[in-house]
């Protein structure tokens, strides 16, 4: 019953990590963070990686979740969700079609691409899949990326398996600091002493534990001995003496999800709020020459559409060269003008960008 669930999780869980690269909101990604502008596409969003606010809320938002989910769930992310066992559980499920002596190095073959392909998936995340299969043989930079995760992804799930699992994952660790008595997990029933001994929940234990002997970190909350266990007890009608024990109705588990829950939508608010363009200007240094000074403005469209303006200043002072500023969509447009006066400016100059239905009022000095 478990294994079926978790395949099912496990499936969903992959093809929603494949097809979301694909997902085109605004003629954008839908999520993807691009390398060469350094921005974070976010639903239809873009976050900078200068608007340090808003990274903030979401790595406060993914911890909160993180540490809650763990308190009340234990090692579910383990057993359910994380690449380490699902990638894995994939390759065991697809090699369950060989014949019995065959599943085993047939699992280690049926690795081979799919751990390519999840190399794939993860490049799809900083490269739109279409220029990643355009370029992948054309770019040594880009096929370089996809032959070392290649292998690492194979080192990690084919050769190091479980036991990065019970040894070096901190995830593990972290669920040693945050559990308690009632946290979600798989446990053997000790008030029972009927159990059949017959080791078959030891002997498919991923990790290679007995959970008959307690607690252990190394239990990845998989539920493969609560699936044997019932196997051997339903034959004799009787129910299995392993099953999850715990519960999430309680003080601790609603605090978690409250402020995660508030985390994460201060961070969408965040988002929501922000304004679609925003326009900068700072003093650079004198002109060539002494005559004048120099201005770089900054201009950030999150918009799906190119924004044009125009750039002036209040009198005495003037702007020399082209006042025209042009953003495409989704990006940041930088440019720098000399502004010079011909009487008294007080000190500081007044900017004024418009078009677009947009207008921006700015002040630098003016040395």
């Amino acid at each position: 019953m478990w294994t079926r669930r978790r395949r099912a999780v496990a499936l969903l869980g992959g093809a929603a990590t494949l097809l979301l690269p694909f997902l085109r909101i605004g003629g954008d990604s839908a999520f993807r963070f691009d390398i060469p502008t350094m921005r974070l596409l976010f639903f239809g969003s873009v976050l900078w990686i200068d608007q340090f606010h808003l990274v903030l809320l979401l790595v406060l938002f993914l911890l909160l979740l993180a540490v809650g989910t763990t308190a009340v769930f234990g090692r579910v992310w383990c057993g359910w969700l994380c690449p380490q066992t699902v990638i894995a559980e994939v390759a065991r499920w697809m090699a369950s079609a060989l014949p019995g002596r065959a599943r085993k190095s047939g699992a280690s073959v049926v690795l081979v691409p799919l751990s390519a392909l999840v190399s794939l998936s993860l490049l799809w995340f900083f490269v739109p899949p279409a220029e990643t299969f355009r370029n992948l043989f054309r770019s040594p930079v880009l096929l370089g990326f996809f032959l070392a995760q290649w292998g690492v992804v194979y080192g990690m799930v084919g050769v190091l398996g479980t036991r990065f699992c019970g040894t070096a994952c901190p995830y593990g660790m972290l669920q040693n600091a945050v559990a308690d008595g009632m946290t979600i997990s798989v446990a053997f029933d000790p008030g029972r002493a009927d159990c059949l001994r017959c080791n078959l929940c030891a002997r498919v234990c991923p990790v290679g534990i007995d959970i008959r002997k307690g607690d252990q970190r190394e239990c990845l909350a998989c539920a493969t001995c609560i699936d044997a266990c019932r196997g051997v007890t339903a034959a004799r009608g009787i129910d299995p003496f392993i099953s999850y024990r715990g519960t999430v109705r309680r003080a601790r588990a609603y605090l978690f999800a409250g402020t995660a829950a508030a985390a994460g939508l201060a961070f969408l608010f965040a988002v929501w709020a922000q304004p679609s363009v925003a326009f900068a200007v700072q003093w650079e240094g004198s002109g060539p020459g002494g005559g004048g000074n120099l201005y770089r403005y900054s201009v950030r469209n999150g918009r799906a559409e190119p924004v044009r303006m125009r750039l002036s200043v209040d009198r005495p002072a003037r702007i020399l060269g082209d006042p025209g500023i042009a953003a495409a969509p989704k990006s940041r447009a930088f440019g720098s003008v000399a502004v010079t006066s011909d009487g008294e400016t007080r000190g500081e100059v007044r900017f004024t960008a418009e078009g677009n239905g947009f207008r921006f009022v700015r002040e630098a000095a003016y040395p």
